[in-house]
């Protein structure tokens, strides 16, 4: 990559955090109304369940052990399913496309420099939660070493979710509205990903089935790898997660190819 294009990328992503910042009210209530949402669902639901069975365990899960899970999956999913590339339909859809298209910068890139800009904020917020969530002792001593592993595949989750989020977006170059299979896959992602209920307790034949799809790697993979109880390889589970990716990177390129041959640009 030459030192012009490495400059592209910088002032695209610089622009794109210039503009998540512009709005001080908005990133405030994006970093603590997720938070609060969190303490009073997740974490009160799953206490209220343990303590009215006596304590015990359920599916080999203590209730501080199911309680640190959620804390975990919480932080997982602040990182990995927060962006949304609405934008990208919309501009299909309003024949906006066509100013990216003109840009001595690949409309793609554009989109993914949005996306890098979001994730920087995104380590941001996270920080000063895992602070909040230690300091209010919701979660044991960190493990140095458990986090930044966390941290670096929970952001290579995140890269798989755009690809997702972005080719669900393509779809604009031939429907009108896409929203809802970002809707439907979003319910799917929570349910059978580990995000609320953690996979352990789903029938063995269901556990069975997802650990063919990428749902796992949305939440509960990455919630095992900061509480280091993962039962899979880091290594295993990095290159499965590349596949996916790969895989899924060359389904969006097919389509934005063959929508690119469709696009018209007079918007409604």
């Amino acid at each position: 990559m030459s030192r012009r294009e490495i400059g592209k990328w910088r002032k695209t992503i610089s622009v794109s955090l210039s503009r998540y910042m512009a709005f001080k009210a908005d990133f405030f209530l994006m970093l603590v109304a997720p938070s609060f949402v969190f303490i009073a669902i997740n974490y009160n639901i799953w206490r209220t369940i343990f303590e009215s069975r006596g304590g015990g365990s359920i599916s080999g899960f203590t209730m501080e052990q199911m309680l640190h899970y959620q804390c975990w999956s919480f932080v997982v999913a602040l990182l990995v399913r927060s962006h949304r590339t609405w934008n990208l339909s919309e501009h299909i859809r309003l024949g906006r496309l066509t100013a990216f298209l003109l840009y001595p910068f690949d409309a793609w890139k554009f989109y993914a420099s949005e996306f890098i800009a979001f994730q920087l904020l995104q380590l941001t917020t996270v920080v000063l939660v895992l602070g909040s969530l230690r300091y209010f002792d919701f979660l044991p001593p960190l493990n140095s070493d458990a986090v930044l592993v966390g941290l670096a595949f929970s952001l290579l989750v995140s890269v798989l979710w755009f690809v997702i989020d972005f080719t669900f977006g393509l779809a604009a170059f031939w429907l009108e509205e896409v929203w809802i299979f970002r809707v439907i896959f979003s319910f799917f992602a929570v349910l059978f990903s580990g995000a609320f209920i953690p996979i352990e307790l789903f029938p063995p034949a269901l556990q069975q089935f997802l650990a063919y799809t990428p749902f796992p790697f949305i939440t509960s993979v990455p919630a095992h790898i900061f509480m280091g109880t993962s039962g899979v390889s880091l290594w295993s589970a990095t290159v499965t997660l590349l596949g996916w990716i790969g895989g899924l990177g060359v389904c969006a390129s097919i389509l934005w190819r063959r929508g690119l041959r469709l696009y018209s640009a007079a918007g409604i």
